[in-house]
């Protein structure tokens, strides 16, 4: 099983990406968020059943069940929650080693802050 903690920025919402393999095509999604949004979208994604490896490495909407689904029930497409489902899968499946991933905000060129 891999789990995946995810802080979302300014929202505040916390969410726990639970990606356990059914077998070495197949990964399950469970997810425990603090934000309602997030919890649908793990409920959808429970209801879809498992992801297969084309639902996890195809690109767009079209092709990845998980990015449909998030862009149909998130109310923000910058939520980096739908990239962590994938990023959990791919781990879980072998596909990607396990490394942290950040979004850091850093001050541009005139010293004006970004966020």
């Amino acid at each position: 099983m891999t789990v995946v903690k995810v802080k979302s920025g300014a929202c505040g919402f916390v969410s726990h990406i639970r990606a356990d393999k059914v077998n070495k095509r197949e990964v399950r999604i469970e997810i425990e968020s603090d934000c309602e949004s997030v919890d649908d979208l793990g409920f959808i994604l429970q209801e879809i059943g498992p992801l297969g490896m084309k639902d996890i490495i195809s690109k767009g909407h079209n092709g990845n069940r998980v990015l449909k689904a998030a862009s149909e029930k998130l109310p923000h497409s910058a939520c980096p929650v739908s990239v962590a489902i994938l990023k959990a899968c791919e781990v879980e499946l072998g596909l990607a080693v396990p490394r942290p991933v950040s979004i850091e905000f850093e001050r541009d060129s005139e010293n004006q802050a970004l966020s």
